[in-house]
């Protein structure tokens, strides 16, 4: 050991012996420059290191650039990912629609004999693509893509109701309307806010028909079907919500009453469905009575899957996103395949978008193209035909000037008399 140490010391003594020659030769070598070879030595020395700090400063560049590479990967791929859904609506209403008919509302909203059934003449068109299938059973060709430039301004489904309304009354199936709003909307909205608005409406025309407002509340005025039907196609949900609200409330107060048992339990269950409806309405434009309606429903029947789904929808859009995966998680976990297939479409499409985001990327394509697969099985992403298109353009031309023949329509028709959701 002492030899150890005496070896060590040896060499750090001979160190600084060596260190400290150098300092004195560089001083004697300093001392022997004159002032011109000085000045020569310090600017070498300053061009050195500034050549280091160039060099430093293009490192720093190829970092930077190759960061802002990986970024730009990465929103291509959640471009990929179809990220659409995170775009907020904007708070102001849409009012370049000049077609809105100026229509005596209090008179609509006033009590007392409806008005007599039109005649169905208002568009004789061949009707025939309204089917998702045609004639003779053959699958349609859709044109590609490019052929379909989409040209005008997207439209907020708020102003889309009528259009919706008035292909419901046509008798259009609902995929086929999905795909014509979604070719209105260019993807301001999801897949999954069409389809359920679409869903919403049609429920709640049902329940108008079929009377299921009629004696709710004696001691409380409320508005009449048509009028809540015509404000509804002009993108105001403020009369449906009202009687929407009552039904809930009538229901709930009726479902008290009952002794436990499964007629208690299927009624809550139709109280739960209500309640999504509502959400589905006031999702419009208020985006917190929609949630709250949500997680009504969901207390009265915590295995409604649309409401899960539909709650998680709400939970993106105000951007929280660890109870947005809480809710789709339990649309996955839930739900049975053979009859919630849109809502796990919609959950495994807003998941893969999660799992985008934190690097499962393996994960997130999977779930994606399973979302993918439903939504071109129903073709709702698919451009409409050209001689879709002129149908659809002859029925917006008149559908504001007729919408009261539409509704009157819509009380008298077949298809909501019949096999209806409650």
């Amino acid at each position: 050991m002492t030899n150890d140490n005496s070896y060590f010391s040896e060499i750090f003594n001979r160190a600084t012996d060596a260190f400290q020659a150098i300092q004195n030769g560089i001083g004697a070598y300093l001392a022997e420059l004159g002032s011109i070879k000085t000045t020569a030595l310090v600017l070498f020395l300053m061009t050195l290191v500034l050549a280091m700090c160039l060099i430093l400063v293009w490192y720093v560049k190829s970092i930077i650039a190759s960061i802002h590479r990986e970024h730009m990967l990465e929103r291509e791929y959640r471009a990929k990912l179809d990220n659409r859904l995170n775009k907020k609506l904007a708070p102001r209403e849409d009012t370049d629609n000049v077609n809105l008919r100026e229509t005596d509302k209090n008179e609509l909203e006033s009590s007392g004999r409806r008005r007599t059934k039109p005649e169905k003449n208002a568009l004789p068109l061949d009707f025939d693509w309204k089917k998702s299938t045609s004639k003779n059973g053959k699958e349609v060709k859709i044109p590609a893509p490019d052929a379909f430039q989409y040209q005008f301004k997207p439209q907020k489904l708020t102003t889309l109701v009528a259009l919706i309304m008035n292909m419901l009354e046509r008798g259009v199936d609902e995929p086929k309307i999905a795909q014509t709003i979604m070719y209105k909307n260019q993807h301001l909205n999801s897949e999954d806010d069409i389809i359920q608005t679409i869903t919403a409406v049609k429920f709640f025309i049902y329940l108008c028909v079929n009377g299921r407002f009629h004696h709710l509340n004696s001691h409380k005025t409320l508005p009449q079907e048509d009028a809540a039907l015509f404000h509804l196609a002009n993108g105001d949900c403020s009369l449906a919500l009202v009687l929407m609200e009552e039904l809930i409330d009538h229901k709930i107060a009726k479902i008290k009453l009952m002794c436990e048992g499964r007629e208690q339990d299927k009624a809550w269950c139709e109280a739960s469905n209500c309640a999504t409806i509502f959400g589905s309405l006031a999702a419009f434009e208020h985006n917190l009575l929609a949630t709250k309606a949500f997680e009504l429903a969901i207390e009265m029947n915590p295995r409604n899957v649309t409401a899960w789904g539909r709650l998680g929808d709400m939970y993106f859009r105000e951007d929280m996103t660890e109870k947005a995966v809480w809710a789709f998680s339990n649309v996955l976990n839930i739900a049975d395949e053979g009859i919630y297939t849109q809502q796990i479409a919609n959950a495994n499409k807003m998941m893969a978008s999660y799992y985008g985001e934190i690097g499962s990327r393996d994960i997130a394509a999977t779930m994606l193209k399973n979302a993918t697969l439903f939504y071109d099985s129903i073709g709702i992403n698919q451009p409409l035909s050209e001689q879709e298109l002129k149908i659809v353009d002859l029925i917006e031309i008149k559908q504001f000037e007729n919408i009261e023949k539409i509704i009157d329509s819509l009380f008298v028709s077949k298809n909501f008399r019949q096999n209806g959701y409650l």
